[in-house]
């Protein structure tokens, strides 16, 4: 193959003036006879394809080039006029691009003849082993990619070279060992070869964060989700296709601040690393199809040719993809995952946030772990299933997975006490993503994802302030195995059945392989039931609407099954409630009926946290109130009566209370999240209508 100035010929026609002169002078320089060294004053020269000495200097001289422009076109210029020709800038660019990558892999590639000096069988395998290295650099990837990029896309300037400056540009000055150990953070890990692809998704990764990297990753209330290849093979790229691969899945999700019924006040942090096998079926328009289309518009294929393949109904399908502009996959996968749920503090979310990992619960020093913090550690083993399609601009995917393995947990209870866990653990979730866009490039819209689990697990409380409790901990951390009951240091010990679900939207952005999102309303359920050794159980179910909504019923059952006197509670708390409801839901609570024209709305200065506790009598006691009201006049008498004989649920609060004929039924109204905004003047105007206090018992906290 014939060289000119040391590189292919072809390559070399195919550049553009500027590029020629480039890669002649800097062929001549080698050439020429060694001259005196230049002054140490003189600025070293520009680094650019020609003079770059490895593919990783070729790529950043590459990706440096001057964007195309048309800020120095006349202000008169119609649009239509001034689009034309920044498009043609914009082609030029591609271009210039492909070519000038091409040209560093036609120079850089290892050839025989370097190993000339060797023999034959010799110089063949260092051959070999020399392009195997060169075809596996994922910088040489990166330049392919480059090539393919700009060959198939001439009229579009990639959005990793518009993204600007910020953390975009700081990014993109990073190393590759500086890049993986930033996804490492994120508990992403790139293989130790990784393909360009993944080199260019962990760019893409970092290079689109805004400020603070690792503080925005995880930051309350949102999520980010990497994707990466491994490895593959695919069918030919016609419009019905298959592939299978593997892929490395890295998940970062920190909620939004909760508050418990005690006040407290945690967030969860959960990091997971998926490794799937897939395997693929695929139908619509392909690469081949897009690079067909644009050699069709610019007459760049003979018109031979061109009469060639529309001629074959088969190659006329391959090149134009399916009559309608519909893509989609369907895909089964299976693998493992390994999740790490912590519950933290404010305090140790901002440090993690921060990218302080050391914050995160440890349970090997479960005296470090402040009180109720904890974590769950899972490893399981998964199947699914994927699908998505495209319409035009609408994208639509879907996913479900169904896991089962093992689990084990340490929570800090008190200040001497801890509770471990371990057993089995099921999970199935299923996601949903609608939106603009193609998966696999960029798409926007909004998520919806669900889960439900089931862990089946023993339970056992330790006493770390003895010598023997600790010796079982310790027993515990190396063994999986929870402690009897017999041990000393044990406290208590048995079994607990945990149901949970969550239900979240969020809307965000998918970008190949990397998505992010930020959380809309999310819901959720938690159903604990755990029986102690000695016969006696604890029940607790709780229910959270978004972060400040928690409600919460809980009792407990002697060793015979009896239900403890006195032990059902049943709660709500409602976090950084408005001060002017808080207001009113504490006049509900001491307006007496010889005082009511003294009434006086309490002032607090700011949002509050408030707690309403009830028991069974109590709630019927809020029943009696809601029922007395409706009966005060003819009209609302009747209307209750109406109701009640149609079996009609009430359509306002004070409508539903008295409908309610259960103390459960009686809750579900109080506790409705529908309600939680108006509750305080809901509760107020009863109280002021009837004379009554507000049954039950109400806590009010400071929420600042």
């Amino acid at each position: 193959m014939s060289e000119i100035y040391g590189i292919n010929a072809q390559t070399y026609r195919s550049l553009p003036p500027e590029d020629q002169q480039a890669v002649r002078a800097s062929f001549e320089e080698i050439q020429a006879e060694p001259e005196a060294p230049a002054p140490a004053a003189e600025a070293p020269e520009a680094l650019t394809f020609a003079n770059a000495e490895t593919p990783a200097q070729a790529v950043d001289a590459i990706h440096s080039l001057p964007l195309p422009t048309s800020s120095d076109l006349p202000r008169g210029l119609p649009d239509s006029d001034r689009a034309d020709i920044y498009s043609a800038r914009v082609e030029g660019f591609n271009e210039r691009r492909a070519a000038q990558a091409q040209a560093v892999l036609d120079r850089m590639q290892p050839q025989l003849s370097d190993f000339a000096s060797l023999n034959g069988a010799t110089a063949s395998m260092e051959h070999r082993d020399a392009l195997s290295g060169f075809n596996n650099d994922p910088y040489v990837q990166e330049l392919r990619r480059v090539v393919d990029e700009a060959t198939t896309s001439p009229q579009v300037l990639p959005a990793y070279l518009t993204s600007g400056g910020g953390v975009a540009q700081d990014a993109a000055r990073l190393d590759l060992g500086q890049v993986s150990d930033a996804l490492a953070v994120l508990g992403v890990e790139l293989p130790a070869n990784p393909t360009a692809g993944q080199v260019q998704a962990g760019y893409d990764i970092l290079g689109t964060l805004p400020d603070g990297v690792f503080a925005w990753a995880i930051n309350p209330g949102q999520q980010v989700r990497f994707e990466t290849p491994v490895a593959g093979v695919a069918t030919l790229p016609t419009p019905v296709r298959g592939s299978a691969d593997i892929r490395v899945i890295g998940e970062v999700d920190m909620s939004g601040v909760q508050t418990g019924m005690d006040f407290a006040q945690t967030q969860t942090f959960e990091m997971s690393v998926e490794l799937q096998s897939a395997a693929t079926a695929a139908f619509g328009r392909t690469p081949l199809n897009r690079m067909y289309e644009w050699a069709g518009k610019l007459g760049a294929l003979p018109q031979g040719a061109q009469d060639m393949v529309n001629g074959s109904p088969l190659l006329r399908n391959v090149v134009k993809g399916l009559p309608i502009p519909v893509a989609g996959s369907y895909s089964e996968f299976a693998g493992t995952r390994l999740t790490y749920e912590a519950v933290v503090s404010p305090e140790q979310g901002t440090r993690i946030a921060a990218g302080d990992l050391s914050a995160a619960p440890d349970p090997l020093d479960p005296m470090a772990m402040e009180v109720g913090t904890g974590v769950l550690i899972r490893g399981q083993a998964l199947t699914g299933s994927q699908f998505e399609a495209n319409y035009k601009a609408f994208h639509l995917s879907g996913e479900s997975r169904d896991l089962q393995g093992q689990g084990f947990g340490v929570q800090r209870i008190d200040a001497h006490t801890v509770e471990v866990v371990a057993g089995d653990i099921d999970t199935v979730e299923n996601d949903m993503f609608a939106g603009l866009g193609y998966r696999g490039m960029a798409s926007v819209g909004v998520s919806v994802d669900k889960s439900l689990e089931d862990r089946s697990m023993s339970v056992a409380r330790i006493d770390l302030r003895t010598a023997e409790g600790q010796a079982a901990y310790q027993a515990f951390i190396s063994t999986g195995q929870v402690p009897g009951w017999s041990p000393p240091g044990v406290s208590q010990s048995g079994t607990t059945q945990v149901l949970s679900g969550d239900h979240s939207a969020r809307i965000g952005v998918e970008l190949g392989g990397f998505s992010w999102g930020t959380e809309l309303n999310s819901s959720g359920f938690n159903l604990v039931e755990t029986r102690w050794a000695d016969g006696s159980a604890e029940f607790t179910n709780s229910a959270q609407m978004g972060d400040d909504h928690h409600a919460q019923v809980s009792w407990s059952t002697d060793p015979s099954g009896e239900r403890v006197p006195g032990s059902l509670n049943y709660g709500l708390v409602l976090a950084n409630y408005d001060a002017s409801s808080a207001g009113s839901l504490q006049d509900s609570y001491r307006i007496d009926a010889d005082n009511l024209q003294d009434v006086q709305q309490a002032r607090f200065d700011g949002d509050q946290h408030v707690r309403l506790e009830f028991t069974e009598s109590q709630l019927m006691a809020l029943r009696a109130n809601a029922r007395e009201f409706m009966q005060g006049d003819d009209y609302r008498s009747q209307r209750l009566e109406a109701l009640e004989s149609q079996d009609m649920g009430g359509t306002n609060f004070i409508e539903r209370l008295a409908l309610a004929d259960t103390p459960d039924a009686v809750f579900q109204v109080v506790a409705n999240d529908f309600h939680a905004a108006g509750l305080g003047f809901e509760l107020l105007g009863l109280t002021l209508d009837t004379g009554a206090n507000t049954p039950g018992t109400l806590t009010v906290r400071d929420a600042g």
